[in-house]
C-alpha cells in the first residue's frame, strides 16, 4: 500500500503527479481526452504544468480531464494523500479529520472524498467456494425525551432487527476472501430480490451458501447449495457435509458488519440515506483489497477512466 511518505517522495511537485497520472492513463501513446484520436503533442503552459494540444480537435487538455479529478483546483498531490490515507484506515476517516491532516476546507475534503468513494467500484466478478449471507440495519439509536414516561423506549426506532427503521444492508462474503454488500430498501428484502442478489453475487455452480433461519431465504436452495443456522439455538452448527464445507455459520459475514457500524458509528457518525451507497462502497473496496498492494495504483487507474 503507498503511504503517505512515498507519496510525498515519487509525487512531490504537480508536474510530477500529472505525468504519473498521465501514465497511468494512457501509458506510452497518449489519446485525446476530448475527441480520443491519437494526434497529440505536449505543450507546456506559462505555469510550467504539462498539457497536451490535440492536432484533430484543436482542444488543450491535461490528464485530469473527464477523470474525477477534473474540474479541480486542488494539487494531485493532496488527492494522492487523501487516497492513501483512506486506505490506511480500516475502520473509515472522517472528512474533519481528512481536513485536519491535509490542512483544508472540510467541504472541500468532503466532496473529494465523495470522487474518491465514486471511483471504488466492483470489478463485477462473481464469489465462490464457502460464502456467507446476511443483512444489517445501518441507523442512529433513539433518544430518551425528557419525559418520565420515556424511560422506557416504544416505537418503531427501538426495535431491532427487521422491525427497525433503520437502513438495510445486504451482503455476501466468501471465507477469506472477498464481500459483496449493498444498501436495499426493506420493501425490497423479499425472497425474490434475495434470490436475485444472490445470483448477481455469487457462481451458484461452485458455490455453497450460508445464512440464517430468515424466510427470505426459503427456496435458495433450488439454484445453490443453501444451508441454514438456526441463531435461537446456536451461532455455527455442523452436519454431515461439514468435513467437507465447513461448520454452518455466518460469523464471516458478522465480522463485515463489525467494521461497518464502526465506520458508520465511529468515524462517519452519521450517513444520510443518500448517501449509504457511496459510504458501503468505500468500506467494501478497502475490505477487498486489504491484502493488494497495488490497492492505490488501481483505484488510479479506475479513477481516470472517463
Amino acid at each position: 500500500m503507498t503511504s503517505l511518505v512515498e507519496v510525498y517522495k515519487r509525487w512531490p511537485t504537480q508536474a510530477e503527479c500529472l505525468d504519473h497520472l498521465a501514465q497511468v492513463r494512457w501509458g506510452e501513446h497518449p489519446l485525446c481526452a476530448y475527441c480520443g484520436k491519437p494526434t497529440v503533442c505536449k505543450k507546456v503552459e506559462q505555469d510550467q504544468r504539462p498539457r497536451m494540444q490535440c492536432w484533430s480537435c484543436h482542444k488543450s487538455f491535461s490528464a485530469t480531464v473527464n477523470t474525477i479529478f477534473h474540474n479541480s483546483h486542488v494539487d494531485l498531490q493532496k488527492w494522492f494523500l487523501l487516497i492513501s490515507l483512506m486506505f490506511s484506515a480500516k475502520k473509515g476517516l472522517s472528512a474533519m479529520q481528512a481536513a485536519r491532516d491535509l490542512d483544508m476546507r472540510r467541504p472541500t475534503v468532503w466532496s473529494m472524498m465523495h470522487r474518491i468513494r465514486a471511483a471504488m467500484k466492483d470489478d463485477g466478478k462473481l464469489l465462490a467456494g464457502i460464502v456467507e449471507m446476511d443483512e444489517t440495519f445501518i441507523g442512529g439509536k433513539p433518544r430518551k425525551k425528557n419525559r418520565r414516561d420515556d424511560d422506557t423506549l416504544g416505537g418503531d426506532t427501538s426495535k431491532r432487527g427487521r422491525g427497525t427503521d433503520k437502513e438495510a444492508v445486504v451482503g455476501i462474503i466468501e471465507r477469506n476472501g472477498k464481500v459483496k454488500a449493498k444498501p436495499v430498501d426493506k420493501c425490497d428484502m423479499t425472497a425474490e430480490q434475495m434470490a436475485a442478489f444472490i445470483r448477481a453475487s455469487i457462481d451458484t455452480a461452485h458455490s455453497v451458501l450460508n445464512t440464517d433461519e430468515w424466510n427470505g431465504y426459503n427456496g435458495v436452495n433450488n439454484m445453490v447449495i443453501h444451508r441454514r443456522v438456526n441463531h435461537r439455538r446456536e451461532y455455527k452448527a455442523d452436519d454431515m457435509f461439514s468435513a467437507q464445507y465447513g461448520s454452518i455459520h455466518t460469523n464471516t459475514i458478522e465480522g463485515f458488519w463489525a467494521i461497518v457500524k464502526r465506520a458508520i458509528y465511529g468515524q462517519f457518525h452519521h450517513v444520510s440515506k443518500k448517501y449509504l451507497g457511496l459510504y458501503i462502497g468505500e468500506i467494501v473496496y478497502r475490505f477487498n483489497n486489504r491484502r493488494n498492494d497495488n490497492a492505490f495504483h488501481d483505484l488510479l487507474s479506475i479513477a481516470v477512466k472517463p
